[in-house]
């Protein structure tokens, strides 16, 4: 039950993701960065063909800004697995017109650290209880170890070598 509870900590924790998103509008934002657009039902429509995971939202990184348009860099899709995992990516003029709202993306330090500690305390708790017996509670085992062995992933990548 306690393993199950970890897990559920961990999958909630890698769920909520390392950025959020901050409200802002489309003279805030500068070229270069990460954006988020909420498209209007109409706009949207226009961008069928993108494949978008929500085809009201256009996530992707502003290309350059002019008084009535945005130009976004937007993932279309990604390359095949055999060939790699390149993302695809298509530039999209959207109007200003036809967004309603505009979402700034950013690194939350927060979420990041609460990942990582979870990830670290998961597998702090996966190594204790690798270590120990036969693992169950009913029967501890009569020769404990007074030493614990932690097994060690040993891997070496041939760089350099032919």
């Amino acid at each position: 039950m306690r393993a199950v509870r970890l897990l559920l900590l961990a999958a909630s924790l890698a769920a909520s993701g390392c950025f959020t998103y901050i409200p802002s509008s489309p003279q805030e934002v500068a070229p270069g960065e990460s954006l988020r657009l909420r498209l209007s039902a109409e706009e949207a429509a226009r961008y069928q063909d993108l494949r978008l995971a929500n085809p009201r939202l256009l996530e992707g990184t502003l290309v350059s800004r002019s008084a009535t348009e945005l130009m976004v860099e937007a993932s279309v899709g990604v390359n095949d697995a055999t060939r790699g995992t390149r993302a695809l990516v298509q530039q999209v003029s959207v109007p200003l017109s036809g967004i309603l709202e505009v979402e700034l993306k950013r690194l939350d330090g927060f979420k990041t650290g609460l990942l990582v500690a979870g990830g670290g305390a998961l597998l702090t708790a996966v190594i204790i209880r690798s270590g120990g017996g036969s693992g169950s509670e009913d029967d501890p085992g009569t020769d404990t170890p007074d030493a614990r062995r932690i097994p060690l992933i040993r891997f070496s990548l041939p760089l350099g070598r032919r």
